[in-house]
């Protein structure tokens, strides 16, 4: 997608001259993609076959990002990613970590046995809190986490990045765009969302994950969550998974998977979730998230229906020259 020297170059100068350093995008790519029925990360979607997650590449890039770190599972070609990347040389940085079952819990006081088959233990990754943990050691500055399967808009990784480098001494930093959920939802199914609760000046008060939320025959908004305490409607704000963070935020990673292993009903089938983490440390003081609004549109690939979609809108920035049409597979 990137092609040096372009008109559509992203540009970098004036964010590395103001801070001194770059960031980092953590891209999370280990998902199982079971309602999609196939690999989410690297379904094809641009006029030239590109991946959702070369376009977030390229306009995070143009922010300030020169290291990115893909959380894959361990029967992933990494080779693939590369090869899509390979654009920008040696001026972007690229890491894989594997998200594995046993990664980080080593020293928990818990017996999960795991077997090769699976069968009758969990199978399937801890989710996207436990993605983000297992990245600890490979970060150090501040860095901004998002799915491989996701368009965000090019805006919110330029703000995100300012506002992260901005208050980069902020150990409590943490900040998200947040989008209206009628502009999230799937016509083909249910989707999972963080619903956010923001007081007036604009910081995060909790968020809560709700499951399955999709329009029923009436065109009403319905879901899987059975607390009263959270208000669903289109006007809703919600995560799609586009967080910002200082390096001090693994701290609360690690305690609330110690709670999770601790706490969970069903480690077979229990999540842990990124708003978990969020929720908790806000509840505790550790952290100070500040939500901005956006005005991007959000696309993503949550079922195979969803792909036409996603291919017309990337068709229309392409041919309107904001994306340069270069085929790097």
């Amino acid at each position: 997608m990137y092609k040096p020297g372009s008109k559509t170059e992203p540009k970098t100068d004036s964010i590395f001259q103001k801070a001194g350093m770059s960031l980092t995008l953590v891209i999370l790519a280990a998902g199982r993609g079971t309602r999609y029925g196939g690999n989410k990360p690297l379904a094809e979607v641009g006029p030239h076959g590109q991946s959702l997650f070369e376009y977030s590449v390229y306009d995070s890039f143009g922010a300030g990002f020169q290291h990115v770190i893909f959380v894959v599972d361990a029967a992933q070609d990494t080779a693939v990613y590369k090869k899509r990347l390979a654009g920008f040389g040696d001026r972007l940085k690229v890491d894989f970590v594997t998200q594995e079952l046993n990664t980080g819990i080593a020293d928990r006081e818990i017996d999960l046995a795991i077997d090769s088959s699976g069968k009758g233990f969990r199978s399937k990754p801890w989710g996207t809190g436990h993605a983000v943990l297992v990245c600890q050691n490979l970060i150090a500055n501040p860095f901004v986490v998002i799915n491989a399967d996701d368009y965000y808009g090019r805006l919110n990784f330029e703000v995100t990045g300012n506002y992260l480098l901005d208050n980069r001494q902020n150990p409590q930093v943490c900040v998200l765009p947040g989008y209206k959920l009628k502009n999230t939802l799937s016509n083909s199914g249910g989707v999972n969302r963080g619903i956010c609760s923001v007081c007036s000046d604009g910081y995060l008060t909790s968020i809560d994950e709700v499951r399955n939320i999709c329009l029923d025959n009436s065109s009403s908004l319905v879901s899987d969550h059975n607390e009263n305490n959270v208000a669903i409607n289109g006007d809703s704000i919600v995560s799609m998974t586009f967080w910002g963070f200082h390096p001090s935020i693994f701290t609360q990673f690690d305690s609330a998977f110690r709670s999770f292993l601790k706490d969970a009903p069903d480690l077979i089938n229990d999540e842990f979730y990124i708003p978990q983490v969020i929720d908790q440390a806000i509840k505790r003081g550790m952290l100070k998230p500040r939500l901005i609004p956006t005005t991007e549109k959000w696309k993503g690939l949550t079922y195979t229906a969803d792909l036409p979609e996603v291919r017309n809108y990337l068709a229309e920035l392409t041919d309107a020259g904001f994306y340069p049409e270069l085929n790097l597979l």
